[in-house]
């Protein structure tokens, strides 16, 4: 199983460096994929079909807000179409449906919004990565960590395996990281290692956030595995649970941090 795992994340990261890389229309639509199958997962905990209105309403209002920046703009308007189709089909979509589903959509693709807006940025493609590196760290310490020294349980009613020791090793080892890669991708900005230091604290406790919020919906649809798209990982909501709840406070938190040397 470990193997499974090391192989399809080795996959999945070179992907999404390769994407990263290329930038503009590709990686928008490499995010957009990945955007639409989170929300498609959401949808299916929540038994919406795949080609019912309401998901391929969801669905069209992922790409759209991944692909096209001004469509940020008109975040709303899924929110007030779902309820529209509550009228028309109340018997299949309920309104706390639509409110779930809209907020699935919104929280699948804004992330990923996130990322693309960091991308034109000078030292753009180095930022992307720093976010990509705090949460990617924070996995990993918070893995070898708490197995190593287990002890007390974070949230065993969410998530039983999750340790403290496992957190607190994976913001450590985020903060080192991420200040290694601010110092090596940042040229002159590196310099100012403690703000790095900061972004790498707060996206490492986000990612960690991130990933209870989604074992919590899990377990509010009892499913063990948002999907089975990944070997060993079970879906894609499984992979980026801490990408999506980190990668907007990242963004907000560079333009504090480091707006003036922009």
């Amino acid at each position: 199983m470990l193997v499974q795992r090391v192989l399809t994340g080795s996959v999945g990261v070179l992907l999404v460096l390769g994407a990263t890389w290329l930038g503009g229309i590709w990686m928008a639509l490499f995010f957009a994929v990945i955007a639409a199958v989170c929300t498609v997962e959401i949808g299916t905990m929540m038994h919406v079909r795949l080609t019912s209105a309401e998901s391929i309403l969801a669905l069209v209002f992922v790409v759209l807000l991944v692909v096209w920046p001004q469509f940020e703009n008109f975040w709303y308007v899924l929110l007030y179409v779902l309820l529209i189709v509550t009228v028309f089909r109340r018997q299949q979509f309920s309104f706390p449906a639509a409110a779930v589903l809209f907020a699935g959509a919104l929280y699948s693709s804004y992330a990923f919004r996130n990322l693309l807006d960091l991308r034109p940025l000078s030292h753009g493609i180095g930022w992307v990565l720093i976010v990509f590196i705090a949460i990617w760290t924070t996995d990993t310490g918070a893995y070898f960590i708490g197995r190593a020294f287990g002890g007390r349980k974070l949230l065993p009613e969410v998530s039983p395996k999750k340790t403290v020791s496992g957190a607190v090793g994976g913001l450590i080892f985020s903060v080192i990281c991420t200040v290694i890669a601010g110092g090596s991708f940042m040229g002159d900005l590196g310099q100012d290692w403690w703000r790095f230091a900061i972004l790498g604290l707060v996206v490492s406790v986000a990612g960690q956030a991130g990933d209870l919020i989604e074992s919590a919906l899990k377990r509010h649809y009892e499913v063990k595995d948002s999907g089975w798209l990944l070997p060993g990982h079970g879906g894609l909501l499984d992979r980026f649970d801490s990408l999506l709840l980190a990668a907007p406070i990242a963004y907000h938190l560079v333009q504090w941090l480091f707006f003036t040397q922009w």
